[in-house]
């Protein structure tokens, strides 16, 4: 399952945790609820700001987001994660913005 989809799914885990419609979500992220299922399917995904909106009204930490429930094996997660890296290793600036992320989760 790819990450954008994975992470669709845990916005609408903690959504429906929280006890929120895509419209209650969309009113507090400040998008529209197409915006939101959007992102719930895996087709679209936030941008900076709005990840931090999202965080902030589901009331959970950003790096909670991107725990993964996945019934991949590790060696599959991490060719993913590998075949990510190589499709820009030579572009700095996604590559710096890669680095930053990791060390804000470790």
């Amino acid at each position: 399952m790819s990450i954008k989809k994975l992470f669709g799914k845990n916005i609408q885990k903690y959504r429906k945790l929280r006890k929120l419609t895509q419209e209650n979500l969309a009113e507090l992220v400040g998008v529209d609820a197409t915006s939101i299922s959007s992102i719930e399917t895996g087709k679209f995904f936030p941008t900076a700001d709005n990840l931090q909106k999202i965080s902030r009204a589901l009331d959970i930490k950003l790096e909670t987001l991107f725990y993964f429930e996945d019934e991949n094996s590790e060696q599959e997660l991490y060719d993913e994660i590998i075949g990510i890296i190589k499709d820009f290793r030579h572009d700095k600036i996604r590559m710096n913005a890669l680095k930053n992320f990791v060390h804000s989760i470790v």
